[in-house]
């Protein structure tokens, strides 16, 4: 099992909509594994417009899924207990709407979950495993100079701030919050393989800091991203901005499992 985040982006995008283009690194066709699943979507919006994606197993291939998009993080793009089932290989077209201010970019992205990627196993739970396995509460916050985007920046290590994990432990990510508002927040961990997971860095606490445990409790599957503290060397957290860079305290939700 692999749960990816991928991001797409738009600047000055039409009230028509303008065609997204995928993030850094990321790309808009799926991969090639088995089971693959869009579990969450979510955008932000510097003016209000709609975000859409079509696809060739989509609906139809005229207008596929289209909703409508306020000012700021939006995080119910998607309800949070659908997904939209994709084929391995397949490109998905993103296009953003927005009213065309010059220079303001439009972020959307999407939280994959592949059943079966070959050479990727994640460490992953179920709401009700970490709930019952679970020994202590703790938190890690960090401070991230993000970058002009759209970028995924320069992530930090977990212990870049502080380092108070235990060693040799392990700990399950519920969640993931900002003090400021910020398209998303992501980790990456060698128990993930490294691939980008995240979760929108809306300033809905009761949302963020548990949006792990929802999506396992939503969708009734093992999802919240569980790390080794030895592999602390290799953790990072960053942020997901768009052309007003800036300083975000994101705080990393954990639970010390026994």
């Amino acid at each position: 099992m692999m749960m990816e985040m991928i991001t797409a982006s738009a600047t000055a995008a039409a009230t028509t909509g303008t065609a997204g283009t995928a993030v850094g690194t990321d790309s808009l066709i799926v991969k090639n594994g088995e089971g693959v699943d869009i579990m969450a979507l979510w955008q932000t919006n510097q003016t209000a417009g709609f975000g859409q994606i079509i696809y060739p197993t989509a609906h139809d291939t005229t207008r596929g899924w289209r909703a409508g998009c306020g000012v700021g993080v939006s995080v119910g793009l998607l309800a949070l207990r659908q997904s939209f089932p994709v084929e391995a290989q397949e490109q998905i077209a993103v296009l953003i709407a927005a009213t065309a201010v010059a220079g303001d970019v439009e972020n959307m992205s999407m939280l994959l979950r592949y059943k079966k990627f070959s050479g990727i196993e994640a460490s992953v739970m179920t709401e009700e495993q970490v709930i019952r396995a679970t020994e202590r509460l703790t938190t890690i916050e960090n401070s991230i100079a993000s970058t002009a985007g759209p970028s995924y920046g320069t992530p930090e290590l977990f212990t870049a701030d502080s380092d108070l994990l235990k060693a040799n432990r392990r700990y399950a990510i519920l969640g993931m919050t900002s003090r400021t508002a910020v398209h998303a927040i992501y980790c990456q961990t060698p128990d993930q393989g490294n691939v980008r997971v995240g979760c929108p860095g809306m300033l809905r606490y009761d949302i963020g800091a548990q949006w792990f445990m929802l999506q396992s409790r939503l969708h009734g599957e093992a999802m919240v991203p569980v790390f080794n503290s030895a592999n602390k060397p290799n953790c990072f957290v960053g942020v997901v901005t768009d052309e007003n860079a800036g300083t975000f305290v994101v705080t990393l939700h954990l639970a010390l499992l026994k």
